[in-house]
């Protein structure tokens, strides 16, 4: 998650994208069934987004668990099983 050596600072001493990795890595240590994520790579550098992604898919598949991503990031939903897009008139699968 590239947060090695970054224990022991305090969240006012992390960036935005390290938050968001930090909250990232704690929902996923528990193991759920299911993990809601809004946004997961909203505050992350493309780089760090792609490990996020392959993160939330590795540790699903290993668990037999599930994740429902609400995104904007194309990249995001196209590494996805499935795909819908959410308008005004309903759901659409991409």
């Amino acid at each position: 998650m590239g947060l090695a050596g970054r224990e022991a600072s305090l969240p006012r001493e992390l960036s935005g994208g390290e938050l968001q990795r930090v909250a990232i890595a704690r929902a996923l240590v528990g193991e759920p069934k299911l993990v809601l994520a809004d946004e997961p790579t909203g505050n992350l550098d493309p780089e760090n987004a792609r490990t996020v992604l392959q993160l939330f898919r590795d540790e699903t598949k290993k668990h037999g668990a599930a994740a429902i991503l609400a995104t904007h990031s194309e990249q995001a939903a196209a590494g996805c099983d499935r795909a819908y897009r959410l308008t005004p008139q309903g759901l659409t699968a991409l």
